[in-house]
């Protein structure tokens, strides 16, 4: 709010110099009365030109302050080079972290002034796939957030080789895609690496075509560098849930928990996703999917149904 004061007293003490000089110049005869008309407006239109400068300062500022703090939330694998000293190379290796056990002991969730869900327990191996239905508002997406850390359960306890979760987890241990993770209003590739700030265009491509949207991508103007649109608006609820797929496979963190993946996909869609969690597993990573549509329940080892009590093969 100061520098925007300073800048406004700035500009008119300027522009009052200016009609000033003008003036004077117009009476002494070195200037016509159109000359000095523009001399009096130059200063408005220079400060106008840089009008926009503090305001983008700050906003330099703050955007970078969040991203650190983001960055030590999700971890260096999702934001890289933001923890960084400049000039360092990224990290370009694949991760060689092994994929724990994930463990649920009696764990229930609520919301506030929702009742809690039956408790649950389940144990995913490494390279195991686990499904979670129940009805709406049962509490399904909530208890994904509580495997990622970021929700504490009412009940019982999420373990990650035989530790608690952590927020920390989110993004390095854990990948988590909620039915309603955003598209940002950038390009297609950018999109894509908000999951690994590294990925390469080969890489953004092969994880396009694992999830069916090879043919879409040869079909835009500029191709991964077409913008995506704020919030996706420019794709159809199929390919978005498809990009999200994507992100989701470019991701080093060895558990992915995923909510509704099937949502608005197509036969051929629904195909792509299973051949999507079986590359995952073939991978040794682990796959958590929340779902209504029981028809693609046949890419996982259990089921958890917050219905009822417990893991169901």
């Amino acid at each position: 709010a100061l520098g925007s004061a300073l800048h406004l007293l700035a500009g008119g003490i300027a522009l009052i110099g200016g009609i000033g000089f003008g003036v004077a110049a117009a009476q002494a005869g070195e200037l016509s009365p159109m000359g000095a008309a523009v001399v009096s407006l130059l200063p408005l239109a220079a400060f106008e030109a840089v009008g926009a400068v503090p305001g983008a300062v700050v906003n330099a500022f703050r955007a970078r302050s969040s991203a650190l703090r983001i960055a030590e939330l999700v971890g260096e694998d999702a934001a890289p080079g933001l923890g960084r000293e400049r000039g360092a190379a990224p990290e370009t290796q694949p991760s060689s972290r092994a994929t724990p056990v994930v463990e649920l002991r009696g764990v229930s969730v609520s919301w506030p002034g929702v009742a809690p869900t039956v408790p649950v327990d389940a144990r995913l191996e490494p390279g195991g796939a686990l499904g979670i239905v129940g009805r709406s508002g049962v509490g399904k997406t909530t208890l994904l957030l509580t495997m990622a850390g970021a929700h504490e359960p009412t009940t019982g306890e999420v373990l990650i080789d035989g530790r608690p979760v952590t927020p920390a987890d989110t993004g390095t241990t854990v990948a988590l895609t909620l039915e309603d993770a955003h598209l940002f209003g950038t390009t297609v590739l950018e999109n894509l690496r908000v999951a690994r700030g590294d990925v390469t265009e080969e890489e953004a491509r092969d994880a396009l075509d694992a999830v069916g949207l090879g043919p879409w991508l040869a079909s835009l103007p500029e191709g991964l560098e077409t913008l995506v649109g704020t919030g996706g608006g420019t794709v159809s609820g199929g390919e978005r849930r498809r990009l999200l797929l994507a992100r989701a496979l470019l991701s080093r963190a060895p558990v992915h928990l995923i909510d509704e993946p099937a949502e608005h996909l197509d036969a051929d869609g629904v195909d792509a996703l299973r051949s999507a969690v079986r590359a995952m597993r073939a991978r040794g990573h682990s796959v958590v999917i929340v779902t209504h549509d029981l028809a693609i329940l046949d890419i996982v080892d259990a089921v958890i149904s917050l219905d009822r009590e417990g893991a169901h093969d």
